[in-house]
């Protein structure tokens, strides 16, 4: 009874205050935050022992402990005053062990994991907290904050800001989830260190103070988010995963930070994304082309880590009640949550009207000029980050560092939008696969989405190499409206990584078997909701399930090339737009395909003809080539913004709404 109440005064307190420009966008959301608070107040995340690392070798991974301690402890905080005594030994037992073990500490898989949950304490229910003052215990603030000194004096490198600030934030080490964690929770960590008397007079390494050590992190912050808003957004191009720890590092902004502007900033980008995701969205997963798709995820249904975030604003997808409730072990799913699940933030209401609008809107296409060709090495950075390596791709060394070209960006992000479907891809050059940065390239998924009545999640139809845990750079592709031809590159990556080697076909999933005929050198589906073509430009398709996982298998059919170097071509078409599938069939069958001098042009069905040349010269639409450089950051029926402008119109229902990411300091 307790615990009921508290919660219900909980979410009385969040719902008024939430302020008119985070609005609730999705009518319910409250309704399902606050069962969802209810379960996992009630069955909390259960704290997990310190472990070995899954993929390497003998390495401890103290991930799993963290984030299990540290995210009970903040809900228990937030929620429930009686347990703030096992609240605080939560957290006294994450910050011995970091205080005991300090060889840890530097591990990026498993500290900053968690740090929001150790900031946002010490801000709200530390001896200074700004919802229950003194709740943790001073003996346990002091060994927390013992531990943020030993991570900020490893972490927070403003050698490090410097350097990415001189390529406008285009550098970074390790990759841009891992970059921006380690930077937010150093920044939230200075400001529980720089407002305690303790600790206040602590001097890093720099030579410097906290409180510059704190005021350069919060420049650097602001740059970095206007930064990403100008030219692109995530470099982790549409990421099903990692977009949720970007996210986690937004809140934490948002819950603690005294600065009113970066405060603001953090609350664009969610706004931001949750623009695109609504545009972008069918059965609330998010279509188009994407990265960082890692272990052939983008075969399965409901694999996207933010649909739990959809379920919660907007009521779609399936990550909902019923999976609230089916998660359980060793999970960090819901922890993961928990910061999210407590705060007031919801999608502005245009989020919603996007959504609505889209169920009767003509097709359209979205266009985003994104970041993802590297610029190679910059040899001025500091010297302890360039001669640094890490091991991975099956023990391959290579720098931990990456740069961006920000003048041949040379990535198209575009997607055709209907009612029912869609298909999209990030159209690229067909560079060799290390032009590429690897955060832009790693584990790349395109293909098409669309709704299936009796499935409570998108069906898909995925052109795809067979990997296991990753892939780099494999494909390319060329799209104009509901026509796209994809194909392999059979660039080596590693030396024990050779794209040749690895099965090129098409996946469709399991919703759509019966709907599904395979005729040689054709894949048809007679969906209820779309009609769609799969041609083989040479030989023909036949069914390869034997290169699958059982959990792929399981979900769909791989239908594999028997010449896998030629192109696959994809036509989707709502059913209103031919007279019978028969006639969508024959209009597939006689679009012309000519294949000479080692050219294929495709005279598509959207009137427009795609061209692919052996040579690997860039793509072309009817005899132009690709301009993947456009002055446009963002173009569609809803968003419209200049490159490098920051300044992002969303227009719906006649209504214009700005997000300013360059206003008043």
């Amino acid at each position: 009874m307790m615990t009921r109440l508290l919660l219900l005064s909980f979410m009385a307190l969040l719902m008024s205050c939430a302020t008119p420009s985070a609005g609730r966008s999705a009518e319910g959301a409250d309704d399902r935050i606050a069962r969802v608070l209810a379960h996992v107040i009630a069955n909390p995340v259960e704290p997990q022992p310190v472990g070995l690392h899954p993929v390497q070798q003998g390495q401890t991974f103290s991930r799993h402990f963290n984030i299990s301690r540290s995210a009970r402890a903040y809900l228990q905080l937030m929620t429930d005053p009686s347990k703030d005594a096992e609240s605080a030994r939560f957290l006294d037992e994450v910050a011995q062990y970091y205080i005991d073990n300090p060889e840890e500490i530097p591990d990026p898989d498993s500290t900053y994991w968690a740090g929001e949950y150790h900031a946002a304490a010490l801000a709200k229910f530390g001896t200074n907290g700004s919802v229950r003052p003194s709740a943790i215990p001073r003996d346990v603030e002091v060994k927390l904050l013992t531990y943020m000194a030993s991570y900020v004096k490893y972490w927070s490198r403003l050698d490090r800001y410097e350097f990415s600030l001189s390529h406008q934030t285009y550098y970074y080490w390790n990759s841009e989830n891992h970059w921006w964690q380690e930077i937010v929770t150093s920044w939230g960590y200075l400001l529980a260190l720089k407002n305690d008397p303790e600790f206040s007079t602590m001097v890093l390494p720099s030579g410097l103070g906290l409180q510059a050590h704190y005021d350069a992190t919060v420049d650097y912050m602001k740059a970095h988010m206007r930064q990403r808003a100008r030219k692109g957004f995530f470099l982790e191009i549409s990421s099903g995963g990692y977009a949720g720890r970007m996210h986690n590092m937004y809140f934490m902004i948002d819950e603690i930070s005294p600065d009113p502007e970066l405060r603001r900033l953090a609350r664009l980008s969610l706004d931001l994304w949750w623009t695109f995701w609504a545009e972008e969205q069918i059965v609330g997963e998010r279509g188009g082309g994407k990265v960082r798709h890692r272990g052939l995820r983008g075969l399965l249904p409901n694999t996207e880590a933010h649909m739990t975030d959809v379920w919660y604003y907007h009521g779609a997808g399936t990550r909902d009640m019923d999976y609230v409730r089916d998660v359980t072990g060793p999970s960090m799913a819901l922890a993961m949550d928990y910061i999210r699940l407590l705060s007031a933030y919801r999608p502005p209401d245009f989020v919603t009207e996007i959504l609505r609008d889209r169920e009767t809107a003509q097709p359209y296409a979205v266009v985003q000029r994104r970041l993802g060709r590297s610029a190679g090495q910059d040899e001025n950075g500091p010297p302890e980050i360039l001669n640094e390596v890490r091991t991975v791709f099956d023990r391959e060394s290579i720098p931990r560092y990456s740069f961006y070209d920000l003048e041949e960006s040379d990535v198209l992000k575009y997607s055709w939008v209907s009612p029912s479907f869609v298909l999209g891809t990030n159209m690229r050059p067909p560079h060799d696969v290390r032009a590429w940065a690897a955060g832009s390239a790693q584990s790349w998924w395109h293909g098409l989405l669309l709704q299936h009545p009796g499935t409570p999640y998108p069906q898909r139809v995925v052109p795809t190499v067979i990997y296991d845990r990753d892939s780099m750079g494999e494909q390319y592709a060329i799209q104009s409206r509901g026509s796209f031809m994809t194909r392999k590159l059979n660039d080596a990556w590693s030396p024990n990584r050779d794209n040749s080697r690895l099965p090129m076909g098409v996946f469709i999933s399991d919703g759509l078997r019966r709907h599904t005929s395979l005729e040689g050198d054709f894949i048809f589906i007679d969906s209820p909701t779309t009609w769609v073509a799969v041609r083989a430009a040479g030989g023909v398709f036949a069914p390869a399930n034997d290169v699958l996982e059982p959990r792929h298998s399981r979900a769909g059919t791989f239908y594999g090339l028997s010449d896998d170097t030629m192109p696959v071509i994809i036509e989707a078409a709502e059913r209103s737009d031919y007279p019978s599938f028969e006639a969508f069939k024959n209009a597939a069958r006689a679009a012309a395909l000519r294949q000479s001098d080692g050219a294929y042009h495709y005279e598509s069905l959207s009137g427009d003809t795609l061209s692919m040349f052996d040579d690997r010269a860039r793509p072309t639409i009817n005899g132009t080539a690709i301009d993947y450089t456009p002055d446009v950051a963002y173009q569609s029926r809803y968003v419209l913004s200049q490159w490098d402008s920051g300044v992002v119109t969303v227009a719906v229902n006649g209504n214009r709404h700005v997000l300013d990411f360059m206003g008043p300091e």
